[in-house]
Formats: C-alpha cells, structure tokens, sequence
C-alpha cells in the first residue's frame, strides 16, 4: 500500500485564492520560458501583478513556490486519471480503444505543459517531496489501467500482463518526456504532429502488451511517408 504524500492546505479566502492561482499560473508563463533557476522571483510576481513581499506573506522560501506548482499538476494527473480511466466509461471496450484515448489526452497535455514538466522531471532526481507525488500519480494510474486490463486478460497475449502494463506505462512515459519535453536532444526524423505521435505511442504500448489494436486506433494514420 502507497503512503500518501502530504498535501497543502490552499487558502480558504476567495481573494487569496485568486492571488494563489495568479502567482501559479505566472510562474508557469514564465516556465515556458527559461528554467526555474534563472526564473526570479520579481518577473514571476511582476506578470502576477502582485508584490514580491506579498509573495513572502504566503511563501517561505522560491522552492515553496515549485511545491505549490507541484501540488496543483497533482491534483489535475489525479482528476485526469479518475475521469480518463473509470471503469464505468469503458464497459464493453477493449484495450484497443482505451490505451490510444490515454495517448491522444497525454500528448497535448504535456506539450502544452512543457515548462513545467521540464522543471518537476529535473528537480524530482533531488527533491523527495516532488519524488513522492511523481510516485504517487504514477502508481495511480497503473492501479486503474491494472484495474481495466483485469476484466481484459483474454486480450493480452504477455506472458506476464501485470509486468507489462506497469513497465509499459513506464515506457510510454519515458517516451512522452524524450519526445515532448526534452526532445531536442534528439533527431526529428520524421517529423510528428502530436495526432501521429499520440498514434505510435498507443502502437507501442499495445504491442507491448501483446494486444492486436483496431486497425485506426485513435483515428490517426501513421507515419507520413
């Protein structure tokens, strides 16, 4: 059984929340940008409209900042894996249709996510509370699709299917930063919009897990030619 990570408490006042959600969705502009070291705490506050003493009245410290950061991106991958991933919406539906949906959701959200991701991948290798919720989320939705692949033993042709969804899932993440967020280490041959990658990211983990996809998962062609 995971232990659950610590959670904030958000302001309860309507007008420091709204200021909380300013200063978020500030720093992550300015995330899009340059990386959180060179990020300052003056830009952030100045697209913020709000004072850097201010921000000291609800922050001890810039890495506090980032955990706030944190915490709201976990609370979104959570709605994100409840909604996306309930039982109830893929009664009758085969892994075929399920893993390419998780994939076409997945692309997008980390590209327009990028910065961000960009700073919890790095910073998660030394901070243990961003390790704690990264580890959280990822158990979470290895919990649901294990809970989905449950019913759908039959479809699976891994010879060890509880092994495989959960290292496939690791792949496809591991795919998704490669690509989308540090993907400039690496050739762009070919060239993929996000509905073709979202595509072949859904082919790898199904043949993966040994699962005959229908034959336009996602309803995206391949690989342009």
């Amino acid at each position: 059984m995971s232990t659950a990570t610590p959670r904030f408490h958000p302001p309860q006042q309507s007008r420091s929340q709204e200021t909380l959600g300013r200063i978020l969705d500030a720093a992550e502009r300015v995330l899009d940008e340059k990386s959180f070291g060179d990020a300052t705490l003056a830009e952030i506050m100045d697209r913020a409209g709000v004072t850097v003493g201010a921000f000291y009245r609800r922050f001890p410290d810039k890495d506090a900042l980032l955990h706030h950061l944190d915490e709201r991106f976990f609370n979104e991958l959570r709605d994100h894996a409840d909604e996306v991933l309930d039982p109830r919406r893929w009664e009758g539906e085969p892994l075929g249709r399920i893993i390419p949906h998780v994939t076409s959701i997945a692309v997008p959200l980390y590209r327009m996510r990028r910065g961000l991701l960009r700073t919890l991948f790095i910073r998660a290798r030394t901070d243990a509370k961003i390790q704690a919720s990264a580890r959280e989320i990822n158990n979470r939705y290895i919990e649901r699709l294990l809970a989905l692949a449950e019913g759908r033993r039959t479809e699976i042709s891994h010879p060890a299917p509880e092994v495989a969804i959960a290292l496939g899932f690791r792949m496809l993440v591991g795919a998704l930063r490669e690509t989308v967020v540090f993907g400039e280490v690496w050739p762009d041959v070919p060239p993929l919009e996000d509905g073709a990658l979202a595509h072949e990211l859904a082919r790898l983990y199904l043949s993966y897990l040994g699962v005959v996809p229908p034959v336009h998962i996602a309803g995206h062609d391949t690989i342009q030619r």
